[in-house]
């Protein structure tokens, strides 16, 4: 039976007071080979709130990160980061490309008990087209010319010209159908009483300190290994592993200097597995280009030649990351390794400034032009120290050519929904998380400005907003590549972005939590079949 508050507050309680001898008793056995067992409470911690549960209207990790335990996809990427079959059992493309048709596989059942059929997959591709629906992620579906319900089970999207994310889009987490046209998506239940498909449901979010998520046993692959999911709001990674270490976490995500040098004890590595991977995505300072002080590109340009990336990569990251130049990630097809980041040059940063009007008039050490001094503010998220320490470093930098920078360290919610949402800024440091479908349309489109879009910084400009578009609309992967790569070509002349890093993903998790595969596409892609054996099961928050 599903708990009740006391009965979760009191498991809370209990999980918060393992002791030492409940740790020593998992090390001394973590080694041994045990048999696959269901059962027992994963443990870990997100430093941000998520905002709402609905997959295609929030845009922060911590809610994708909660959500996507919940729905699923028509399609989803396997551990080579390959498309493959979620709610589809089979899916054909006509050969002209146009016309895709994806047969959905019987029996999924909604956490309520009923059949997912495609009316549900109607259903949620009629509302995140909607002009109404305050979705990010729309502009994909809109490329579709008509959609079909061709029986219960099979749905047709059909296209009237090529479009090249076409099939990577129906990722598109499914929404159930009587939900959708009962509510106002925007206002919706949904954000905070979900209904999916997926291995977890929702059985008590606590905001400001816990999610908590049940396996279900009905679930169409098959019943999650591990029953029960406990995500522990706790904003300060330092707590946070703290927490690792005494017992009450299960897995986290190291800051670099955590994985390089406070992991490195026998007792650590007796408890803990640590795994390193590149990841997808990238650290960034984005401008607001309708605040006049980065209006000129030359201006952004100087700022870029004032920053040394890699002290950066080496300083903030212990070397745990790439300097970035572009919005893809190193090693990918689409990646054009012939731009570099802009090289440390402050000569170079200091002509630019002067070039584009600032002087230091008052000699104060400051640049002014027009009587306006050369000050903004740059915001980024509490919790993530990386992001406030690479700021300081930049602070600096910028001083050294005559530019003042304040810090902001906001929280995460009010730093996403009153700050970035709404266009509150001069500048900020955030990251983007990427799909491996290499479309950077969402993100830099001058169509995409709206209300809760991703062209948060306003960037427009019409040649790349023609290579975005020539990329989408061709098959041809070397053709693809060519618009691509001089879509890269034109960002990095402009700066919007001030490229600073590709970090890796350096995570650690307890030995009891076995069958852990690692892959191109990370560690989580199996995690319905992790389990913790039933001799290290210490952590039970339901009546087994």
């Amino acid at each position: 039976m599903l708990l009740n508050k006391v009965q979760l507050f009191s498991a809370l309680l209990f999980l918060s007071a393992c002791s030492s001898s409940d740790e020593a008793q998992t090390e001394k056995d973590v080694e041994t080979s045990y048999q696959k067992a269901r059962g027992g409470v994963y443990l870990t911690a997100a430093i941000g709130e998520a905002s709402n549960l609905i997959p295609w209207t929030s845009s922060d990790s911590a809610s994708h990160a909660v959500s996507g335990h919940i729905y699923n996809g028509l399609l989803k990427y396997d551990k080579d980061l390959n498309l493959t079959g979620d709610l589809a059992e089979s899916w054909n493309v006509s050969d002209d490309g146009l016309t895709m048709t994806f047969h959905l596989k019987k029996g999924v059942k909604w956490s309520d008990g009923s059949e997912l059929t495609a009316h549900d997959v109607m259903a949620t591709f009629k509302t995140i087209t909607d002009p109404e629906t305050l979705s990010p992620y729309s502009g994909d579906y809109k490329m579709v010319q008509s959609g079909k319900v061709v029986d219960d089970y099979t749905f047709e999207a059909s296209y009237n010209k090529p479009f090249a994310p076409a099939l990577s889009s129906w990722t598109l987490k499914i929404l159930p159908q009587k939900r959708l046209e009962a509510e106002n998506i925007n206002d919706s239940s949904l954000k905070s009483d979900p209904l999916g498909t997926g291995p977890y449901t929702l059985t008590n979010w606590k905001r400001g300190e816990f999610v908590h998520l049940t396996a279900r046993s009905d679930y169409f692959e098959h019943e999650p290994y591990i029953s029960q999911l406990l995500t522990r709001q706790i904003p300060d990674m330092d707590t946070q592993f703290l927490e690792l270490k005494a017992g009450n976490l299960d897995s986290m995500g190291l800051k670099p200097l955590q994985f390089t040098r406070l992991t490195d004890t026998a007792r650590f590595k007796k408890t803990f597995n640590k795994y390193k991977y590149l990841s997808n995505g990238y650290t960034y300072m984005g401008f607001n280009l309708n605040n006049n002080l980065f209006s000129d590109k030359q201006v952004r340009q100087a700022l870029s030649y004032a920053v040394n990336r890699q002290e950066i990569v080496d300083g903030v990251l212990y070397g745990q990351g790439l300097p970035l130049a572009c919005p893809f990630k190193p090693g990918t097809w689409a990646y054009n390794n012939t731009i570099a980041p802009y090289p440390y040059d402050i000569q170079k940063s200091k002509q630019l400034l002067k070039n584009a009007g600032w002087v230091d008039s008052d000699g104060n050490g400051i640049l002014d032009k027009d009587g306006q001094e050369f000050e903004f503010t740059v915001v980024t998220n509490q919790g993530n120290d990386l992001r406030k320490m690479t700021a300081e470093l930049m602070q600096q930098a910028f001083k050294e050519v005559g530019v003042k920078m304040n810090i902001n360290v906001q929280e995460w919610s009010t730093f996403i929904e009153n700050t970035i949402n709404k266009r509150q800024f001069d500048a900020f440091i955030l990251g983007w998380s990427l799909s491996p479908e290499p479309d950077p349309y969402d993100i830099f489109h001058s169509s995409k400005t709206g209300e809760k879009e991703f062209n948060i910084v306003g960037f427009n400009n019409e040649e790349a907003d023609k290579m975005m578009d020539k990329a989408r609309g061709t098959f041809d992967q070397v053709e693809r590549k060519k618009y691509l790569d001089r879509f890269q070509e034109i960002l990095h002349d402009e700066q919007p972005y001030l490229f600073l890093y590709a970090p890796y993903s350096l995570i650690a998790v307890h030995k009891r939590i076995q069958n852990i595969e690692e892959a191109p596409a990370g560690i989580s892609h199996n995690f319905i079949d992790w389990y913790i054996p039933q001799e290290l099961q210490t952590r039970n928050v339901m009546q087994q």
